[in-house]
């Protein structure tokens, strides 16, 4: 039998390209519309650098006006015009995988398909992990600096005997979104774990949205769009079972962009691997920032050259630049 090898089908420029397009439909947080593209970060980041700066005017103090007068001697005293400025920090990862197994496992199937699937789906699920992790790093902020002032928090430490007022249900889901107070029609998406879906599927609470073709498309849960992922948030608790975080966004509620990647994919002949039998490595490397709109990284303290998901999810790390109701990220705790 005929082994395909990704020599016979690697061309650099269609493969990186493909490998970027899927991942991105892969993207949970991107096909739900939390995350959107950026433009002033795709310029920032693509020139090279590491950290950029998002600054933007401030929203207006709500003061009460002033009382017209016909007193030329009474003059008004202007408001002030701020600005905030948010900090991002760019992430540059890269990894290898062997053709062997690949060429192997693809002999029978599309090789561009099947290599392209697989690392795309990748880099979607590396992405999504550090999404997540920035958080949870800026819930870890709010609670520490912030009066937990985006945090509903109903679970108990002995989640093993948690009652129903500890579970997930439409009170404490909307009791998050009213974190946002009157901002919060802004909140367009719940991103939750399988256990806490499941949890809500056998409450009978979730519905699904047909797509175009009247099929079935993606599941609601308070007309919230749900993202069901087990990457979210679990944390044991400190006498039984464990604690899960819920998340609500708005639309648009995180920005991303690309940075500057010279070779996105390579390949390698090691001629010298398998006792000299050979072996054929392909390298994939993205550079990319996922900003949530309303905070800052702060970079002290981190030391490679881009994060680590450890580092993203540290309270540390982050600063709230914007006032509560500006941040479209709103967080549940429960015990499922």
């Amino acid at each position: 039998m005929a082994t395909t090898r990704i020599a016979d089908i690697y061309e650099p420029l269609t493969f990186a390209e493909t490998i970027s397009e899927r991942a991105i439909e892969l993207n949970a947080f991107i096909n739900s519309g939390v995350a959107v593209q950026d433009p002033l970060i795709d310029a920032q980041a693509s020139v090279g650098g590491r950290i950029g700066d998002l600054t933007g005017n401030a929203p207006l103090t709500n003061v009460d006006p002033n009382i017209s007068s016909d007193d030329p001697g009474v003059t008004s005293t202007p408001q002030k015009l701020s600005q905030k400025t948010q900090k991002w920090r760019l992430s540059a990862l890269n990894q290898s995988w062997s053709s062997m197994d690949l060429a192997r496992e693809l002999s029978s199937v599309n090789p561009v398909a099947g290599i392209t699937d697989k690392i795309s789906h990748y880099w979607a699920t590396v992405w999504q992990k550090r999404v997540i992790a920035k958080t949870e790093g800026i819930i870890a902020d709010n609670v520490a600096n912030n009066s937990s002032d985006m945090v509903v928090d109903v679970s108990i430490e002995d989640g093993n005997n948690a009652v129903a007022a500890n579970i997930i249900s439409a009170n404490t889901v909307l009791d998050a979104k009213q974190t946002l107070g009157d901002s919060a029609n802004s909140l367009a998406v719940i991103a939750m774990h399988s256990v806490v879906f499941t949890a809500l599927e056998k409450q009978n609470l979730i519905q699904y949205i047909p797509n175009s073709e009247g099929m079935i498309g993606f599941p609601t849960y308070l007309k919230y769009r749900v993202i069901v992922d087990d990457l979210m948030t679990v944390t044991a608790g400190t006498t039984s079972g464990f604690k899960y975080t819920t998340l609500l966004f708005s639309s648009g509620a995180i920005g991303y962009g690309s940075g500057r990647v010279t070779k996105p994919t390579a390949r390698e002949d090691k001629e010298d691997s398998g006792n000299g039998g050979g072996e054929e490595i392909l390298y994939s490397r993205e550079s990319k920032v996922y900003h949530p709109y309303g905070f800052s990284f702060i970079d002290t303290g981190v030391a490679a050259e881009s994060p680590t998901v450890a580092e993203l999810k540290t309270a540390a790390h982050w600063e709230r630049k914007f006032d509560r109701k500006n941040c479209g990220i709103a967080a549940l705790i429960t015990n499922g």
